[in-house]
């Protein structure tokens, strides 16, 4: 397999489209974790510009025939990923109000669920079926 373009989480439909393609990534693995942020400026004092950080996650998802899920995560809010030896079972996407999104590891986005597994909450969020 080739890997794709990246496709932005911009819609409900957006949403519904990754859900239906990966599985929503049931039965996956974390496979890598890359967190880049370029926006630390010198001086006095020091200032941090959280739009430009990225975070990149990977998942083999063994329920579609072992395939590379990469998700992309910009302009970072909050996160935590926590590497579970267990498969992932359910994935959750919602668009906030402010236009954020946030994805979690388990079946729904609220914090008391999501604090306990892997979340990111993103101003941007895209995927694409990735080479091994």
């Amino acid at each position: 397999m080739t890997a794709e373009t990246f496709q932005p989480i911009l819609t409900n439909k957006d949403i519904e489209y990754f859900l239906d393609k990966t599985n929503g990534l049931h039965d996956s693995y974390l496979i890598g974790v890359q967190y880049v942020h370029s926006g630390h400026t010198g001086g006095n004092p020091h200032w941090i510009d959280p739009k430009l950080s990225e975070l990149r996650v990977r998942y083999m998802v063994t329920s579609i025939q072992d395939v590379i899920v990469e998700l992309i995560f910009s302009s970072l809010v909050e996160w935590q990923i926590k590497d579970n030896p267990f498969d992932i079972t359910d994935t959750s996407l919602y668009i906030t109000g402010n236009g954020n999104v946030i994805w979690t590891d388990d079946y729904s986005t609220e914090f008391d669920l999501r604090k306990d597994g892997s979340y990111v909450i993103a101003e941007k969020m895209s995927w694409r079926f990735a080479d091994v």
